[in-house]
This record gives C-alpha cells, sequence and structure tokens, in this order.
C-alpha cells in the first residue's frame, strides 16, 4: 500500500470510529505505551477500540510508519 492510500485509510479509520476526540487519542496513547514494546496485538487493539482486525492493522502500521520515520530522519539530528 502508497503511504498516500494508508494515510487515507487511516484518517477513514480515525473518522469511523472518532478517534480524534482528545479523550480517545489519550486512551489510545496510554494503550500503545503501557505495553510492553512491540506486544499489542492488531487482534487486541481491535477489540479494545470495536473495530475489525483489518482495521487495526493498518491504524497500528501506520502509527509503526510514523515512528520509523522520526526515528530515521528527527531523533538522528
Amino acid at each position: 500500500m502508497e503511504i498516500e492510500e494508508h494515510r487515507d485509510e487511516f484518517l477513514k479509520i480515525i473518522d469511523r470510529y472518532d478517534l480524534q476526540k482528545e479523550d480517545k487519542a489519550e486512551e489510545i496513547a496510554v494503550f500503545l505505551t503501557n505495553g510492553k514494546e512491540n506486544e499489542i496485538s492488531a487482534r487486541e487493539f481491535a477489540s479494545k477500540f470495536c473495530m475489525s482486525v483489518d482495521e487495526a492493522v493498518i491504524f497500528l502500521s501506520f502509527i509503526h510508519k510514523g515512528v520509523k520515520f522520526k526515528e530515521e530522519n528527527i531523533d538522528k539530528k
């Protein structure tokens, strides 16, 4: 999936589940950072936020790409 298409799908998921609301964004951040690194599965995320596993995979992989980009391009400076 190209980055633009991936971003578009990510944004659709945010809209579909109202994840842009401050309380949801905070809940996601806490959920993702309170676990051990790389231990949050798409199935767990999907269950927690009432979405399909496929949607969770798209959502989490886009976040992962953003973190990876930050580490490779911003944190090294």
